[in-house]
């Protein structure tokens, strides 16, 4: 099996030759550390990562400095945001305040070919051969960029108008996107808003269901229809969300965060269409261990998760600045080695 064939295998519920592996974000000190000179695609092909996607969804847009010493900028949105160490920037605060504001805002143009300058190199290098995903948001995020989390959480009872009116303005923008990516040649659309912290919802499972719950579902339909695969990335804790989150069609989902109390060899038995991504803790094991130790530590994840398929081994975030990259490398060297599959779905090690 080549990546693609391996992906999609287990995206339908077989059994593939081995697990397959998948990184949200990879931090270019990372790559750079383990393909010097190389950027993010040769690092797929170096160490034939099987799930390629496009960069987190705030590179779709212009940025303009407006603080240069304070690293803040602002994009085509009008939202102001960050910069820190990571690749993502923080948002600080978005160009809307009151629902007259957001009756007149125009959102950036879907289809302006900026957005989709990356998805068509990953295309051009890896259609067929490694499985591609465009990376957006669903209509969470951008009802708080858009305004700020605080606003945006005092509207859900205060303003709830206004709350519909900045997710009608994130799906609409959102769909258009997804739409065109498939268009492309996107093998799955990811989701990357997060729902939860470590120990609860951001909001209320009852506000989720009204507010947020139905753009998602649009999203997922739209990539389904098309005839792609819709996958979620989803931070935190959110197994109160599962039952919602799962009935429409999500293939998969990452990274269903263990150390936020989620149990993902439970949640595989416990919903039988749905793929588990994730399992590899990116604090301690990817920052401090040492590559033997890391080895063991994959092993250990790979026994317990990996058997009966249904599996994409992940990191339960992303690969961040302080990722030892000789520790991704052992990583992904132990998921080659010891995740290849019997026809029965055991490990061939075991």
């Amino acid at each position: 099996m080549n990546s693609y064939e391996r992906v999609r295998t287990v995206l339908e519920g077989g059994i593939p030759d081995r697990v397959p592996s998948f990184e949200l974000m990879i931090d270019p000190r990372v790559i750079e550390g383990i393909v010097p000179g190389g950027d993010y695609m040769d690092l797929c092909d170096a160490m034939d990562l099987d799930i390629v996607v496009t960069q987190t969804p705030s590179k779709l847009y212009r940025e303009e400095v407006v603080d240069a010493e304070k690293h803040i900028v602002r994009n085509e949105w009008g939202m102001l945001r960050q910069y820190n160490t990571e690749v993502v920037s923080h948002p600080l605060h978005g160009p809307i305040e009151t629902l007259e504001d957001a009756m007149v805002y125009t959102a950036p143009d879907p289809n302006d070919d900026y957005r989709f300058e990356y998805l068509k190199e990953l295309v051009a290098r890896f259609k067929g051969k490694r499985f591609i995903g465009f990376h957006l948001h669903d209509g969470f995020n951008y009802s708080y960029y858009l305004t700020s989390m605080q606003d945006m959480m005092c509207n859900l009872i205060e303003e709830p108008e206004l709350v519909h009116k900045l997710v009608d303005i994130s799906m609409e923008h959102n769909l258009a996107l997804a739409k065109r990516a498939i268009e492309l040649g996107a093998d799955f659309i990811i989701s990357g808003d997060d729902y939860g912290s470590k120990t609860n919802l951001l909001v209320s499972k009852q506000h989720f269901q009204e507010f947020f719950l139905p753009g998602l579902k649009q999203l997922c339909d739209l990539a389904t229809d098309n005839g792609v695969y819709m996958l979620k990335h989803c931070c935190g804790k959110i197994d109160a969300l599962l039952d919602d989150l799962t009935g429409f069609g999500i293939r998969a989902m990452h990274p269903l965060d263990e150390n936020s109390g989620l149990d993902q060899v439970s949640i595989k038995q416990q919903y039988p269409n749905l793929t588990v991504m994730g399992g590899i803790d990116c604090d301690t094991p990817l920052t401090t261990y040492t590559p033997e130790q890391m080895t063991e530590y994959v092993k250990g994840v790979l026994a317990t998760h990996a058997p009966g398929g249904r599996y994409i081994c992940a990191s339960s975030n992303s690969v961040h600045s302080s990722a030892r990259p000789e520790n991704f490398l052992a990583m992904q060297e132990a998921i080659h080695k010891y995740g290849c599959y019997r026809p029965d779905g055991s490990l061939t090690w075991q």
